[in-house]
């Protein structure tokens, strides 16, 4: 193989040292073609007829991606590799999940077939997809570059991709050694798919990976599990730590893709896995970038723990001072460059570390631990003490998720004769309001939310036919939904359950919502609150369309308009004019309520 890259072999010596958990990497995730003298005289094709051309065309992927790496920038330990990929965990739609063309990504909607038996079918159009695609570039690539794997992903991330992210959430509750097999299941499609696209695109043993474009001279993959911010250390262990752990035993170099702040108490479980090679870090929306020094106890803990680090979109003013505080060995720099110049720059700063063995990593962990655990605080239930006993259990009930007791009492509360909005008030509420404050702070996680929300809406239906035409059977009506372009639900789904658990009437106009839709529910529902999500900064700036839109219809003054997301913030929802903004499900209650002036 004779790549466009003239120092590659140097670059693999660099790799194969950080495998090792020796040396510096200096690379960059995308490539920049800006002043790039070009490898060779290859044209660009015509530009796609259309989304579905641009993504799922494997001819005119291959030649546009022929015509990419061939202007890009390989300086430094850049690779030459075709980005493959057909969305984030592609493997989902090998398994029946949907594709779909965005401008910037792929979506992969559930699979509406799905049933609990994971089956692979060999005849699947999106697996044939992959293959074609992997061939077709690997054919144009005539052993210039390498052609990189797609990231299929793995467990609780694709389950959620094929099956709803809030239904294997509650199966981490209802049906555990269901979700346990499920889990197993997927793993063994997951070396199935894995060990036949590595036969497609290797050159002798090695391959490249399209995720953060990284080499190994073996088989390599990159592991994640973005679900689990929202679970606890518990869970982790049990449904993902043994299937994280089959993979690096399975496969010769393991990254583990650590996604936000949420995830970072699941560290220690990672370090426990001995095979696992490397953790790259990325800090999530709102957070400072990965050469920032709010994480150089998180990397030094890592490092101390045997792992290497990649560290993601690094300035080439905080490359110094990160190799100062964390050292030189088993560090994977992927940089944010613009331009050859700074490559360059980077470079002449590297090689002042590369070869030394002195590094400032201090192994004692115990203070560093103590960055990212959590807070114990312990959590008092102040109840009255005149309370009916006959339905303190129904309070029990539903912060405990339980759906048939929460029934059961409640049914008997209306036997004989308790008041509904008594029933509402005095239960419901607390015990929402309970389960989000321990939410909050770190003592219950998004199942125990989506639990208590289903145990809260069963008994809650029972009290629905007592209550129509009784003005004061809720505090407000509330329309809530997902911006246009955006197809996330959990966040939005869980703000919607704390709000009706809250006494608030919800109207849920689901995801991928358009601003004529918005306006429509709020006129048709004559609501008190319109309430917005997104999860992508590239969604969320369309909420100012939104409300633009409900100002256009002339009822602006007549309702309040709450936004939050990952990506949204107080100074956004002031920018845009909304009334108020949460970044949690419990505090969006205590909005809400501000809101129209029933806090």
């Amino acid at each position: 193989m004779k790549t466009w890259k003239k120092n590659m072999e140097e670059t693999k010596q660099h790799y194969i040292d950080w495998w090792n958990h020796k040396g510096i990497v200096l690379n960059m995730w995308e490539h920049f073609q800006e002043g790039v003298t070009p490898h060779a005289d290859i044209p660009a094709p015509a530009p796609a007829k259309d989304l579905n051309q641009k993504w799922f065309d494997p001819e005119w992927r291959a030649e546009y991606l022929d015509w990419y790496v061939a202007h890009s920038s390989l300086m430094a330990d850049m690779l030459p590799v075709a980005n493959t990929q057909l969305g984030p965990g592609s493997l989902a739609a090998i398994l029946g999940g949907v594709f779909e063309g965005g401008e910037d990504t792929i979506w992969i909607h559930p699979n509406p077939n799905y049933t609990d038996d994971i089956v692979f079918d060999p005849e699947n159009a999106a697996w044939k997809l992959h293959k074609d695609l992997l061939r077709a570039c690997k054919k144009k690539a005539q052993g210039h570059y390498y052609v990189g794997m797609p990231d299929l992903m793995e467990g609780l991330d694709v389950l959620a991709a094929i099956k709803g992210t809030d239904k294997v959430l509650l199966d981490t509750v209802m049906q555990p050694e269901v979700l346990e097999h499920q889990m197993q299941q997927i793993n063994d499609i997951y070396f199935k798919v894995f060990d036949e696209l590595y036969d497609i695109i290797r050159e002798g043993d090695e391959m490249a990976f399209c995720y953060f474009s990284a080499w190994a001279p073996g088989k390599m993959t990159k592991l994640q599990s973005d679900i689990s911010t929202m679970i606890s250390e518990d869970d982790f262990r049990r449904f993902v730590q043994p299937f994280i752990r089959e993979q690096c035993q399975k496969i010769d170099y393991t990254l583990y893709h650590l996604d936000g702040v949420g995830a970072m108490r699941h560290l220690p479980a990672l370090l426990e896995i001995e095979e696992l090679n490397a953790i790259q870090w990325t800090p999530g929306v709102g957070e400072p970038q990965g050469g920032s020094s709010k994480w150089y106890d998180l990397y030094k803990q890592i490092l101390a723990g045997g792992k290497s680090i990649l560290a993601s979109w690094v300035t080439l003013d905080e490359l110094k001072p990160l190799l100062d505080n964390i050292g030189a060995e088993g560090v994977h720099l992927e940089m944010d460059f613009h331009n050859e110049k700074e490559v360059e720059q980077a470079m002449r700063i590297v090689e002042e570390y590369r070869g030394s063995s002195s590094s400032s990593i201090d192994t004692n962990t115990e203070n560093i631990k103590e960055n990212t655990e959590m807070q114990n605080e312990t959590i008092h239930v102040q109840t009255s003490q005149q309370e009916d006993e006959e339905l303190k259990p129904l309070f029990d009930a539903i912060v405990g998720g339980k759906l048939e007791p929460a029934v059961e009492v409640t049914k008997k509360a209306i036997e004989k004769g308790v008041p509904p909005q008594d029933i509402i008030n005095n239960y419901m509420i607390k015990a929402m309001g309970e389960i989000g404050e321990r939410f909050q702070n770190g003592k219950a996680f998004v199942p125990q939310l989506l639990m208590a929300g289903r145990a809260m809406k069963g008994a809650l239906e029972l009290l629905k036919p007592l209550l129509q035409g009784n003005a004061s059977a809720t505090i407000g009506r509330v329309v809530i939904g997902t911006v246009k372009g955006d197809l996330h639900d959990i966040g939005k789904n869980l703000v919607a359950s704390m709000l009706e658990g809250s006494g608030f009437e919800v109207i849920n106009i689901g995801i991928d919502v358009p601003a004529d839709k918005f306006v429509q529910a709020v006129q048709e529902n004559h609501a008190d609150i319109l309430c917005m999500s997104a999860l992508l900064t590239t969604t969320m700036t369309y909420m100012k369309d939104v409300i633009a839109a409900v100002d256009a219809a002339g009822i602006r003054d007549k309702v309040k308009i709450m936004v939050g997301g990952a990506p949204v913030n107080q100074a956004f929802a002031d920018e845009i004019g909304a009334d108020g903004y949460s970044d949690n499900a419990n505090s969006a209650v205590k909005v809400a309520k501000q809101l129209i002036g029933a806090a």
